[in-house]
């Protein structure tokens, strides 16, 4: 399991989050989190290749105070094992804009609203290549 991330860097209104890597060979998962700390997460991206499903998806939720709140599943999986993939996350209007490499755009609350944003992670099945704010 890979785990790359930034710390005390704020995600703030009209930053864009750029995310490159590659999955590993048969991979599980891998997730991309934006948040305050493992406990408190605004955006949690959580890409299942076949984790807890017969049918690969993608998997949005938020975590406030250790508890997650209500799944939102995607079924457009771009995703590939071994393969190169490219994610740009824009904070806007309370709402993350989740850009997939396949041109397929997603969209997500911020549940968190008022809390800082300022610790961004990868971690699971994932060689992550770059990780940038702009």
């Amino acid at each position: 399991m890979t785990n790359s991330g930034v710390n005390n860097i704020p995600f703030m209104p009209g930053m864009e989050l750029w995310v490159k890597g590659a999955s590993h060979f048969n991979p599980q998962r891998f997730s991309i989190n934006v948040g305050t700390d493992e406990q408190n997460i605004a955006l949690h991206c959580d890409v299942r290749f076949g984790y807890g499903s017969s049918r690969p998806v993608i998997v949005m939720n938020s975590r406030e105070n250790n508890e997650f709140g209500e799944e939102v599943r995607e079924r457009n999986f771009p995703f590939q094992p071994e393969q190169e993939f490219e994610v740009t996350i824009t904070f806007s209007n309370n709402r993350f804009y989740i850009n997939l490499h396949d041109g397929h755009m997603l969209e997500f609350p911020d549940r968190l609203d008022g809390q800082s944003r300022n610790k961004i992670w990868v971690e699971g099945d994932a060689t992550i290549h770059g990780i940038s704010l702009r």
